[in-house]
């Protein structure tokens, strides 16, 4: 009966349009009240949900992302992916998939990843003729090769939150990452040759041009090796890989002249504001764990799919179809800090390898932050196309691309090697 009502509280205060940090916690904060508990385990509960030094990791990656969306690593990124693919049908749509993928290597962000690659390449697919549908649906799931290629800041919550290493997460991401990016390539192709989208182009690039901009854009690419690197060598911690892209992703920026005063000030301030509204609902996450675990409501859960998922397959199978679910109505860190702690020892009684597990559980994150009405990548994409744009309008292409992200994550699932093969071979 407990259960029942803190989901009936849960989904009514988010239906309403209350932030998902005010739901948990006030869910919490009632299920405390109502069980007798003192309210002093609330401050307790939410300052131990954020006191990790690998939680360091979140505001730092952010910030190199933001440094590096700004400092002119986009553009670069941009003209070396174009010199590759410009000049295939839908040459500067792939180009935003591929430019989106070299970004989320160097970021680790979404968001951060639609809105540096759009902010760069929208006016030009416009100007392309590309209709603004296919643009936003484009360009927001793009921006989930930031969630999967490494280094990735789901990577680190969920890591962190499930107790796997975090560098083997960011190695397991390297080849679903690519294998998604091919596929959003393949299918913008397809779209574009279909409806004329794009201009294509007829020169060739010169060898010039070519190693032009292959020169520039080559420190920009060696960020993902210093990162990934420094990790796997035993050098650095994820936490203290990501001080390293802070402080190359700033030099480089100085390097390149794209930084002033002014833009650094909104990067702190624009850094400072998502690093805390994620920590917040890490805090309040925690609380609201605590809640689950004292009424042994994961042990309920547990018990459940024991007795009725009769085989690791079908356990992942339910798991995603849940995070279809409830990916369309919260967003993912909420997910993750939630519902990790419940579907992990279930995972490890199926004998499942927490790799193969956590990139189940990374691809399903990145369906969900396209899923209508929630899915963040999805908003952005059609906030960075078009200010007055609603998700509605991406209708048909997103409806494909969730399809093709789907289809990702029954590859992952149904073959483990595809997420673990790179992490055991480097161990």
């Amino acid at each position: 009966m407990l259960a029942i009502s803190m989901l009936i509280l849960f989904f009514a205060l988010l239906f309403l349009g209350m932030p998902i940090a005010f739901v948990i916690g006030i869910v919490g904060l009632v299920m405390l009240v109502l069980g007798g508990v003192p309210l002093e385990i609330i401050i307790q509960r939410a300052f131990a949900g954020v006191n990790n030094f690998s939680y360091l990791a979140i505001p730092l990656f952010i910030l190199a992302g933001d440094i590096m969306g700004k400092g002119g690593l986009t553009k670069r990124l941009m003209a070396f992916a174009n010199a590759f693919v410009g000049k295939l049908s839908g040459g500067t749509a792939i180009t935003t998939v591929v430019t989106s993928a070299l970004f989320g290597a160097v970021s680790g962000s979404t968001v951060a990843t639609t809105y540096a690659v759009g902010s760069v390449l929208v006016p030009r697919l416009k100007e392309e003729k590309y209709s603004n549908s296919f643009i936003a649906s484009i360009i927001g799931p793009a921006g989930v090769l930031g969630l999967i290629i490494p280094p990735s800041i789901t990577m680190v919550i969920l890591g962190i939150t499930a107790n796997i290493s975090i560098g083997d997460l960011f190695f397991a991401g390297i080849i679903p990452g690519v294998l998604l990016a091919l596929a959003l390539c393949i299918y913008v192709w397809f779209m574009s040759k279909k409806k004329g989208f794009g201009e294509v182009r007829t020169e060739s690039i010169s060898g010039k041009e070519f190693w032009k901009v292959t020169r520039e854009a080559f420190f920009p690419l060696l960020t993902p090796i210093f990162i990934l690197g420094s990790i796997f060598s035993g050098y650095a911690t994820a936490t203290e890989a990501a001080v390293i892209a802070v402080v190359y992703g700033f030099i480089l920026s100085l390097f390149y002249k794209e930084l002033n005063w002014t833009k650094v000030k909104g990067i702190l301030a624009g850094s400072a504001i998502t690093s805390a509204t994620i920590l917040i609902i890490i805090s309040m996450a925690n609380v609201f764990t605590y809640v689950l675990t004292v009424n042994h409501i994961p042990d309920a859960v547990s018990g459940f799919f024991l007795n009725f998922a009769d085989s690791p397959l079908v356990f992942l199978l339910v798991v995603s179809l849940i995070l279809l679910i409830l990916g369309m109505l919260t967003e993912v860190t909420s997910l993750i800090v939630l519902l990790t702690p419940i579907f992990m020892p279930i995972a490890t009684e199926f004998g499942i390898d927490p790799i193969h597990f956590g990139m189940v559980l990374i691809m399903n994150f990145a369906l969900a932050n396209i899923t209508p009405p929630v899915g963040l990548s999805l908003i952005a994409g059609a906030s960075v196309t078009d200010k007055k744009m609603g998700i509605e309008e991406t209708l048909p292409y997103i409806l494909h691309v969730l399809l093709i992200v789907a289809i990702m994550v029954v590859l992952i699932i149904f073959v483990p090697s595809i997420s673990t093969f790179l992490p055991n071979l480097l161990k």
